[in-house]
């Protein structure tokens, strides 16, 4: 099946754009506001997109190395293909969505499965088009979309996207798509597509390593864009400590081979990992209060608080050297701390 899609004139948008040769970058719009602001409410949200009808509901942009692909352009020029790609990214996406649904629903026929995996192919190979022809990738590589077993009352599915070919430089995405959610509820100030885009933009600014980045959110299409934080080589994805240690020090040891986080930067933040028996062991906190009492030290410390941050909203990923890192990837739930 064919994807067919067009962009009208009118829905050009302001994005933040590539580093210059400074390595700034300049925001406009409704990602500018976001960047700048944490806008709490929904309706407050949807304000800010409809005072900036240009964004087409589009805020953030694409990732440095992508947009590296565009130097030498002009500014104008890279406007032009930036929203171009944004919205063959929501043209793919959006065709992904007639499969969506549960085995069990009568949308989804006995070939349901097999139907969504041509259509992820479908999407993957118009999207390689389009970013082959805006010189993003060369000819000799292509993107794809894989299925990613999801788990989340808002999520309602996740792919991540990957360049394949000679010398793959693009950074990977996490592509989010969200469930319908009530706009009456409270919840919809803190989670869905709108508060996710909004709010995780200023998160952004934070510049934390140990939460993952939105690129962008597009609320039309009804998905966000993120950094894919893999699993580190050599080590499980999942942290496991011992029950106890013969001395602190192989538990400090263990705990920053497995977290990347410094034992003592937790001390530093009055965080107790342990303590030690009446046997001279030393015997750790459960792993889960020990990374997520740090993680949300994190967003404290920018007078945010995450109300949902478990352990399936933290994992162990990687950092550009290979290294174990903790990270937040799922931001839904994050809200203003209050005094």
């Amino acid at each position: 099946m064919k994807i067919h899609f067009t962009t009208p004139a009118q829905n050009s948008y302001n994005h933040y754009n590539t580093y210059n040769s400074s390595k700034h970058v300049a925001f406009t719009g409704a990602t500018e506001i976001f960047a700048r602001k944490f806008v709490e409410t929904q309706k407050e949200i949807e304000d800010v997109f409809l005072k900036n009808p240009d964004n087409d509901w589009i805020a953030g942009t694409l990732p440095p190395h992508w947009l590296e692909k565009l130097r030498g352009k002009s500014q104008n020029e890279k406007d032009a293909i930036v929203k171009k790609v944004l919205h063959a990214f929501r043209a793919a996406v959006k065709h992904l969505k007639p499969y969506n649904a549960p085995k069990t629903s009568k949308d989804y026929s006995k070939n349901g499965n097999d139907k969504e995996n041509r259509n992820l192919k479908d999407a993957s190979k118009y999207l390689t088009k389009t970013l082959r022809h805006f010189g993003i990738i060369p000819e000799t590589n292509s993107v794809n979309f894989k299925k990613r077993k999801v788990f989340g009352k808002y999520i309602n599915r996740g792919y991540v996207l990957r360049e394949k070919g000679q010398n793959p430089t693009l950074e990977r995405l996490f592509i989010k798509t969200f469930k319908k959610t009530n706009p009456d509820v409270l919840d919809s100030n803190y989670n869905g597509v709108k508060a996710e885009t909004a709010h995780w933009l200023n998160i952004n600014e934070i510049n934390c390593k140990y939460i993952s980045k939105i690129y962008w959110g597009d609320i039309k299409g009804n998905y966000i864009a993120s950094e894919y934080a893999t699993p580190p080589k050599y080590i499980s994805p999942i942290v496991h400590f011992k029950p106890s240690y013969k001395t602190l020090q192989d538990f400090y040891y263990d705990f920053q081979k497995q977290t990347g986080i410094e034992v003592m930067d937790l001390i530093d933040r009055n965080i107790q990992p342990g303590a030690t028996n009446s046997k001279g062991l030393y015997v750790p906190r459960p792993k889960e209060e020990i990374i997520i009492e740090y993680l949300q030290s994190e967003l404290e410390n920018s007078g945010l608080t995450h109300y949902d941050l478990h352990k399936n909203n933290a994992v162990i990923g990687t950092d550009e050297k290979g290294k174990a890192i903790v990270k937040i990837i799922d931001i839904g739930g994050v809200a203003k701390k209050i005094n």
